[in-house]
């Protein structure tokens, strides 16, 4: 093996035999305690930080390598795991089977969800007290396309359940990402459970903050993290998601849980997905494995973060992989039968002697959701020229269609580099339009519709109409302000600006009023190129805005007929922009939206230019002219892409609210001016 030596197996070795001999079968006590400004796990009265991983392979090299913990997502063969975690000193979080909505259960049905409590307390009864336990998880991602909130009803009954059964455990419950919703139904409807289990991909980073952002102060474990998500990344033009190959993943996997899990008092641990090799989306994309057992460079990296210690053998590190000289993002395009050279681009930390491999497969086409089985599409031989070398030939299938290489580069040491390159295969050239029209979208060099703001007093009443109250809450987000209407103490045009201004006045049982201008029925557009030139407020506690919406919601209410974000900001953190889109499958309620951020200093002093290019293929999101945002139309339904219907603008000055006042609002800010220069729509040219 790569990193376990001699001296540590036989010091394991020996310690799995005192373990075996002693275990009583006595529960071991575990509480949560609040010290030192946040929480910790108390387990028999002694400290206990989670460094745990997801899966039940391996747990003798999780161990060797700083692990304590395992976490399962069914009590499925729960006694042996529970038996073979206690003889390595590890603990377990043990997931129970409840059904979620996607998967057809009704929560309305007494009989189906009393059914399901009594299986479940027969599992409670069975391992409440084997000395491995640590916390009991009620199901996993029960949030996941749900929409009966009956749900939480039935996991704090569960919650409660075990509780009169086993007090010596805790209780949590897994949740898909972090939005207001859920959290809101927990708080309500959950007080049962000890902490809550969030799962989270590409946000890992910013988890403490959405965390306090939603109002839970109480403590929470990360019980799934990893790679960048299948959903998070760019896509091809035929749909397939472009994955980072392992020496990208380790750096991400360090970067983050340095930022989030490392750090955050409230944080009681967490479990790395996967410790183990599946099929999602790829065979390589979440495991830290492959299937022969062999370990990538984030194995290293947890071991690093476990243990405070790097191994004594490195894995692989791969810097790059080229198929016909292009990279992924290039969208790669061949034709039948036609040879093209591939090259990966390794070196080893210590110098060993690496051995390549190369396997073509088709692009999955057994794609699930919520981490369930897919098939793993079936190899397809004799395409690579010489399978040992690093630099080669691939023979492009005859057959049309969507293709995936992979790329293995072992170091004799059970340490794998991986990285893998999706290509189309068409002899027709006008299949490769799509990635081409990225180059090739044309928009007007006039603009079909703007509003310079060279005029005086109010905004042009034939371009905008106003959004006026507090609907919906304070506008869905809880925020502060009323908007008016008509009012040149809050929306006022002068001297070739248009100011937006909030203003510390009570109106409608708000504090502050300020405005919300639309274009809705007098400039509505079907793609093209959206201009705004700003300046943005400071100050903590207020969230400008330049975004669109759809005019006829042709697919229901949001997010299904999409939002499109040209510009966010909030004042809490100044300089900081954000570009995104939301929709049904992509969208901040199920922390899966699309979305940029970047830093532009000055922000606040001087004007920039915020633009988004809308095309059938493709928005694009940028600064300055800078990209920074992109998204691809998957050509799958309007929950991934419903923008094929006419939007228009939104310009607003928010206070306070989910996202801007998460660090409350300074009264000394007001009056808080929000200027325009001008906004320009550009028209999409045939």
């Amino acid at each position: 093996m790569s990193h376990i030596k001699t001296g540590i197996l036989g010091s394991l070795l020996l310690f799995n035999v005192q373990l075996a001999v002693s275990q009583d079968n006595k529960p071991v006590k575990t509480v949560i305690a609040k010290e030192n400004g946040g929480y910790t796990i108390k387990r028999d009265g002694q400290p206990y930080f989670i460094k745990g991983a997801g899966g039940t392979n391996y747990m003798d090299r999780l161990k060797a390598y700083g692990g304590n913990s395992i976490r399962t997502w069914s009590p499925q063969n729960a006694g042996k795991i529970l038996d073979d975690a206690h003889r390595l000193g590890l603990t377990v979080t043990l997931g129970l089977d409840v059904r979620a909505e996607r998967h057809g259960f009704d929560y309305s049905n007494p009989e189906q969800v009393a059914q399901q409590l009594e299986g479940i307390r027969k599992t409670v009864l069975q391992y409440r007290n084997h000395p491995a336990l640590l916390a009991w998880g009620i199901g996993n991602e029960l949030n996941l396309h749900y929409s009966n909130p009956k749900v939480w009803d039935a996991v704090n009954a569960i919650a409660v359940m075990i509780h009169e059964l086993d007090p010596n455990h805790l209780v949590t419950t897994m949740l898909a990402g972090i939005n207001q919703k859920e959290f809101d139904y927990i708080q309500e409807k959950c007080p049962a459970i000890d902490l809550i289990a969030v799962q989270v991909y590409g946000g890992l980073a910013s988890v403490p903050q959405q965390i306090k952002s939603v109002g839970w102060t109480k403590p929470y474990m990360v019980t799934e993290w990893g790679p960048t998500g299948h959903w998070e990344v760019t896509q091809t033009p035929w749909s397939a998601s472009i994955e980072e190959n392992s020496s990208e993943k380790a750096a991400v996997y360090k970067s983050r849980y340095e930022a989030s899990i490392g750090t955050d008092k409230n944080c009681l641990g967490s479990y790395v997905f996967l410790w183990g090799q599946k099929q999602e989306r790829t065979p390589t994309w979440y495991g830290l494995f492959t299937e022969a057992g062999e370990e990538n460079e984030v194995v290293d990296v947890m071991e690093y973060l476990w243990s405070k210690k790097w191994p004594e053998n490195r894995s692989p590190h791969v810097s790059s992989l080229l198929l016909d000289g292009k990279k992924a993002a290039d969208f790669v395009y061949v034709e039948p039968g036609k040879t093209y050279p591939v090259a990966v681009s390794v070196n080893d930390p210590d110098g060993d002697k690496l051995t390549t491999r190369w396997e073509l497969l088709h692009e999955s086409t057994d794609l699930k959701e919520g981490g369930d089985r897919e098939e793993r599409p079936k190899a397809i031989p004799g395409r690579v020229a010489d399978e040992g070398q690093q630099h080669t030939q691939l023979t492009a299938p005859a057959e049309e269609g969507a293709y995936r290489l992979f790329v293995y580069v072992s170091d004799g040491h059970n340490n794998v580099a991986t990285a893998n390159i999706p290509f189309y295969v068409t002899a027709n050239k006008s299949n490769t339009s799509a990635a081409a029209a990225k180059n090739t979208y044309r928009f007007s060099s006039e603009p079909v519709w703007a509003d310079e703001f060279n005029y005086e007093g109010l905004p042009d009443t034939t371009k905008w109409s106003y959004d006026v109250g507090s609907k919906y809450n304070g506008w869905g987000n809880n925020e502060d302000q009323y908007y008016v209407a008509s009012s040149l103490k809050n929306s006022v045009v002068g001297k070739g600006v248009l100011k937006i201004k909030a203003l510390k006045e009570s109106k409608g049982g708000k504090p502050y009023t300020s405005a919300r201008l639309v274009s809705k029925e007098k400039g509505d557009f079907l793609y093209g190129r959206f201009e705004a030139r700003a300046k943005l407020p400071r100050g903590r506690g207020n969230w400008p805005a330049i975004w669109m919406l759809p005019t006829a919601s042709k697919y229901g209410n949001w997010p299904n007929s999409g939002e499109i974000d040209i510009l966010e900001h909030v004042g809490y953190d100044q300089d900081v922009l954000h570009i995104s889109t939301h929709t049904k499958a992509y969208n901040h309620n199920i922390n899966t939206q699309k979305t940029a951020t970047t830093k532009v200093a000055g922000v606040s002093d001087d004007f920039h230019l915020y633009r988004v290019d809308w095309t059938p293929e493709y928005i694009k999101g940028f600064i300055d002219d800078q990209e920074i945002f992109s998204v691809e139309n998957e050509h799958k339904t309007f929950a991934e892409w419903p923008f094929d219907q006419k939007f228009h603008w939104l310009l607003n000055l928010a206070i306070g609210g989910n996202w801007g006042g998460k660090h409350g609002v300074d009264d000394k800010i007001f009056p808080n001016v929000f200027e325009i220069d001008y906004v320009r729509v550009y028209e999409l040219l045939p």
